[in-house]
């Protein structure tokens, strides 16, 4: 094997293990933590280490670039961690709540009304549907299996979190912003930006603590660490070497990652429907990417 190919699948190896970890690393400091307290922890270190590595480029930070990323931060972050957290928290399994998750890239393709080339068809919603039931397959299952004590609204959020991160996609793809940003100062704004809704809402509902439980302390540095720094690093680098759309298809690989790393690291069930539901999903994924035949003009 060439060593460039071996670095590509290396590469996103590591993009689907980092991108999973989120989910493992959110059920593990959850259980000693409130979801808004974790999640206030990590974007104050990841926000620190990000503005010590920065320091002097942060004051060409403009305030179109702070309304811009504020906009995606409030979508892709806050609302979409915030529901798979509270999920989570709640007693989602993680790996049902990165199931339900990875419809985003489906919907951003069914939502997406840009161009031509990027117009949603007809086999394109067809295929949202699909997918669609599959995930209502693998929340049947699951509920069936115990699963009532969730709670329904808890299996809803993790499509809210999906909503608002096609939402960001859409609204970047649209944005008029320079290409040349790079990727940490966007994160930094982000990231900046997200911190003061989570304080906003530890203070609202009155759960910010100092975490000294083992189990937290660790999430946070996790999810700090692999969860953010080396999932956009991975993803940053994939996007140089591969098509967006390739990048996208590796998201469909984190639902199995993740319930199998669940089901080892703390001992999650993982039920029949859950893989037919994932079998559903992958079909509807199939028929998403059907192209619509060219139609030639004649004269």
């Amino acid at each position: 094997m060439k060593r460039s190919t071996l670095g590509l699948l290396l590469l996103q190896g590591a993009f689907v293990l980092s991108w999973s970890s989120g989910y493992i690393g959110a059920k593990l400091g959850t259980q000693g933590s409130g979801a808004f307290n974790l999640l206030f922890w990590r974007f104050l270190l990841v926000s620190l280490c990000l503005g010590a590595f920065l320091n002097v480029r942060l004051l060409k930070v403009t305030w179109a670039q702070i309304r811009h990323y504020a906009i995606i931060g409030c979508l892709s972050q806050f609302l979409y961690l915030s529901c798979l957290y509270v999920a989570i928290q709640n007693g989602l399994p993680p790996g049902i709540a990165a199931i339900i998750a990875a419809l985003q890239p489906l919907m951003t393709a069914a939502l997406s009304t840009g161009s031509a080339t990027e117009r949603s068809g007809g086999w394109q919603w067809v295929g949202l549907m699909v997918s669609f039931a599959g995930v209502a397959i693998v929340i049947a299952g699951q509920y069936s299996n115990g699963g009532e004590e969730v709670g329904l609204a808890m299996y809803g959020l993790p499509l809210v979190a999906a909503l608002g991160l096609t939402l960001a996609t859409l609204y970047e793809r649209r944005s008029q912003q320079s290409k040349q940003a790079g990727l940490l100062m966007p994160l930094f704004i982000q990231s900046l930006l997200t911190l003061i809704g989570f304080t906003g809402a530890v203070l609202y509902t009155d759960t910010l603590s100092i975490p000294y439980n083992a189990d937290v302390l660790v999430s946070i540095v996790w999810l700090t660490v692999f969860s953010t720094f080396a999932a956009y690093l991975s993803l940053w680098r994939l996007l140089r070497v591969m098509t967006a759309t390739r990048v996208a298809a590796l998201v469909y690989l984190e639902p199995p990652v993740t319930l199998v790393w669940a089901a080892l690291m703390f001992g999650d069930e993982i039920h029949v429907s859950t893989y037919a539901g994932i079998a559903v999903v992958i079909a509807g994924l199939l028929l998403l990417r059907l192209k619509r035949p060219t139609v030639a003009c004649t004269t």
